[in-house]
C-alpha cells in the first residue's frame, strides 16, 4: 500500500474509526463526491464501443542500418543517438 508522506498525521483514534468498514465508508459519504482539494470530481466511465472486429492499418518497417535498438529503453533510434554499448547493449543518450 503507498503511503502519502505529505498528508497530514491523524490521531490513533482517527485511524480506529476509518479503519472499519462502517468508518470507510461514513468517510467516503462526507467526501460527497470531492477530493482532498475540495474540487469536485466527475465519475469516469469507460467508452463502451465494441471494437473487437476493428483492425489497425499500420505499416511496420524493419530497423535499418543506420540504426539501433536501445536496450534500456528498447526504442529504435539512429546511430547519431548512441551514447555508448555496454557489452553488445546499445544504450542511447536520453538513457545515458
Amino acid at each position: 500500500m503507498a503511503t502519502d508522506y505529505d498528508a497530514p498525521r491523524r490521531r490513533v483514534e482517527d485511524e480506529a474509526e476509518t479503519d472499519s468498514l462502517e468508518g470507510l465508508k461514513a468517510a467516503e459519504n462526507d467526501n460527497n463526491g470531492m477530493d482532498d482539494d475540495g474540487d469536485i470530481v466527475d465519475s469516469f466511465e469507460p467508452p463502451m464501443d465494441d471494437l473487437t472486429g476493428e483492425e489497425l492499418n499500420v505499416e511496420v518497417i524493419p530497423r535499418q542500418d543506420n540504426e539501433f535498438t536501445c536496450s534500456s529503453c528498447f526504442l529504435v533510434q539512429s546511430n547519431k543517438r548512441l551514447s555508448h554499448m555496454e557489452g553488445n547493449d546499445a544504450i542511447c543518450m536520453d538513457c545515458a
